[in-house]
């Protein structure tokens, strides 16, 4: 998702999406709709407003254009593992490029903002709220996808002026199918005080995971709820830095798992987020008769393994549009590969869906791969559904031994896998 989401869409909200890349097996995996609600009755600035806005502005934050005082969420999970989110967040503006540091939220058609609340304390110490017109609501603009139900709800609150306090309220009831929340503690503003807590059924498990942070021990608050505390967070800014790695994969920031991936063990949790994806793409490849007519006749008399790879793979390439079609869920799961046949179009997992079948058909084994193609976002320490990207593990069996496919991973059960992309020229081999 991905200018870096916290730079890309920095209203003020960390935005928990992806974005989708334009590689022939690629995927948007991004989140996105639902009406949102705000208060449309005047109340006062609640009291942990009030309580934030007295915190002093720290001395090495100065040059920066603002600094989050306070931001906090709260997710409350019921027994099905679907959680509400709350978030409070306060902002001071420093300087006036800092205006633009306000807030917002995401939603999708799976998704309903309960309440959205918005106050300004000005730097004059008179207190605004937002009205129904300081709203607006924005759609995927910025990246180059043709139909989304991703939304972001913006505020624009008055007396957003230097010295201002930005005083921000939300509470969000979120996926059904997505158990995990991905902290982002760092942003490219400074952070006083961040915390996150997590209220979970009697019973449920959770496991947390660090990315460029040592990581801190959760306080259990009550029963089963779980406090994470970060204090003094600096800001990641690469702006003067040439050549600078991916800015996700060098900013901090943590992943909870509450569902089937709350295991112990870094290992186990990935296995437990490859069986999700695996049992959510299950039957998606089923090879349809033109499917399976179509690769007989592409693949009669091929000579060898590669030959027959590069003969499906141009194939995908030259009839299969790449055209993003993104509705809730269809942002993570694929549509079936009679579809896509059918329809002559569709995005990386929809690729990688009509890859599977055809090779399926061809006698060639295949997976899904979830990936990012920025390097350093996924990270082996840090088990998550984070990524913006579907890629293709192919099989290769054990006597193929040809120079062209030059990359290979050796599985744990002991395949040997190739991971393909697809250019004008014919198959590659990449990395998985």
């Amino acid at each position: 998702m991905y200018t870096e989401e916290t730079q890309m869409k920095r209203l003020g909200m960390r935005v928990v999406g992806w974005m989708p890349a334009l590689w022939l097996f690629g995927v948007m995996m991004a989140g996105p709709c639902a009406p949102a609600a705000f208060a449309k009755d005047k109340l006062p600035v609640p009291q942990w407003g009030l309580d934030a806005y007295k915190t002093r502005t720290p001395d090495n934050v100065s040059d920066a254009p603002a600094v989050v005082l306070y931001d906090e969420y709260v997710e409350t999970v019921d027994a099905q593992g679907r959680a509400v989110e709350r978030e409070r967040e306060a902002i001071r503006i420093l300087k006036p490029q800092g205006r633009h540091h306000g807030c917002g939220v995401a939603y999708d058609v799976d998704e309903k903002i309960n309440y959205f609340r918005v106050w300004t304390i000005g730097a004059d110490e008179k207190q605004y709220q937002a009205q129904d017109t300081d709203f607006t609501d924005e759609g995927d603009t910025g990246i180059p996808i043709m139909l989304s139900t991703y939304k972001y709800r913006a505020a624009h609150p008055p007396a957003v002026d230097v010295g201002a306090v930005v005083i921000c309220e939300s509470e969000e009831l979120l996926k059904p199918y997505l158990q995990e929340k991905v902290w982002r503690i760092q942003g490219d503003i400074p952070m006083v005080y961040e915390a996150l807590e997590v209220d979970l059924p009697p019973g449920r498990a959770h496991a947390d995971a660090w990315h460029k942070y040592h990581g801190v021990k959760p306080v259990e608050v009550a029963p089963n709820h779980w406090r994470w505390e970060v204090k003094d967070m600096p800001a990641l800014t690469l702006r003067d830095i040439p050549l600078h790695p991916e800015w996700g994969a060098l900013a901090a920031r943590m992943s909870v798992q509450w569902g089937d991936a709350a295991v112990d063990g870094r290992d186990n949790q990935w296995r437990a987020i490859g069986e999700w994806v695996t049992k959510l793409e299950q039957d998606r490849p089923a090879p349809s008769p033109e499917i399976t007519a179509k690769v007989q006749a592409l693949i009669a008399g091929a000579p060898d393994f590669y030959t027959k790879l590069r003969l499906i793979t141009e194939s995908i390439q030259k009839d299969i549009r790449y055209f993003v079609v993104s509705r809730g869920i269809g942002g993570l799961q694929a549509n079936h590969a009679a579809d896509i046949y059918r329809n002559r179009y569709g995005d990386c997992k929809d690729k990688t869906t009509l890859l599977i079948s055809m090779l399926q058909v061809a006698g060639i084994r295949a997976d899904y791969v979830p990936v990012d193609d920025r390097r350093g976002i996924v990270d082996p320490e840090d088990p998550s559904l984070l990524g913006n990207h579907m890629i293709t593990a192919i099989e290769l069996p054990a006597d193929v031994q040809d120079p062209r496919l030059k990359v290979s991973v050796r599985a744990t059960h002991g395949g040997n896998y190739g991971c393909f992309a697809a250019q004008a020229a014919g198959v590659i081999s990449g990395t998985c």
